[in-house]
């Protein structure tokens, strides 16, 4: 009865050891697929990305995009590595969607319309069932002084159930990036779009 209890009591103990290291390891990548680039010239646009993410989600770390929790509901900060932080994510991403659209990305302010992006909210948590979401107004102006001629606010929302690990919240992740890319393409092709461009050149 004695070598049973022990033998049960090491198993628990190496399943907790297991489930509290995969707890920590929240390290993750933010990925998208680049969408294909279409050659043409619509118009030049500089794109400016301002984090706006409370202090509490990100606004005091650039690199945190959540807060993943164990079996025993312990919270570890969910993060994304140092070279792929969401702002700079962001950015690529909205260049690549304007190049999918037609659009040259231009790398002086000075000489371009704007497209100012503000990251508002970009954040996963939950326990065992966790939502992942992000909000992203999107203004087109002549400059930086200048009203917008245009403006959309772009949003996803998803829902993922937790497992070991962070792979979950991976996948989530950049699932809602591929949600985006495509809302953000879709747009940038609308007739009213490229009309809004043409009146920030006259």
């Amino acid at each position: 009865m004695n070598k049973n209890y022990a033998l049960f009591l090491k198993l628990v103990l190496t399943a907790c050891v297991i489930i509290f290291v995969s707890g920590c390891s929240t390290t993750m990548k933010l990925h998208y697929v680049k969408p294909p680039f279409k050659k043409m010239n619509k118009g030049e646009i500089y794109v400016v990305v301002d984090d706006q993410r409370s202090p509490e989600k990100g606004g005091n770390d650039p690199t945190r995009v959540g807060t993943i929790r164990n079996t025993f509901g312990m919270p570890f900060p969910l993060n994304s590595s140092v070279n792929r932080e969401p702002s700079k994510v962001i950015k690529e991403l909205v260049s690549d969607c304007l190049k999918a659209a037609g659009y040259k990305i231009s790398g002086q302010p000075d000489s371009a319309p704007q497209l100012h992006v503000v990251l508002q909210k970009f954040w996963s948590d939950g326990y065992q069932h966790s939502r992942i979401w992000t909000k992203i107004p999107v203004e087109l102006k002549k400059d930086g002084h200048s009203q917008p001629v245009w403006k959309h606010i772009f949003e996803s929302n998803i829902g993922v159930t937790w497992k070991v690990g962070y792979g979950t919240f991976d996948k989530g992740i950049n699932s809602m990036l591929e949600e985006v890319k495509n809302k953000m393409i879709t747009e940038f092709k609308t007739p009213k779009f490229n009309k809004s461009l043409s009146r920030c050149k006259n």
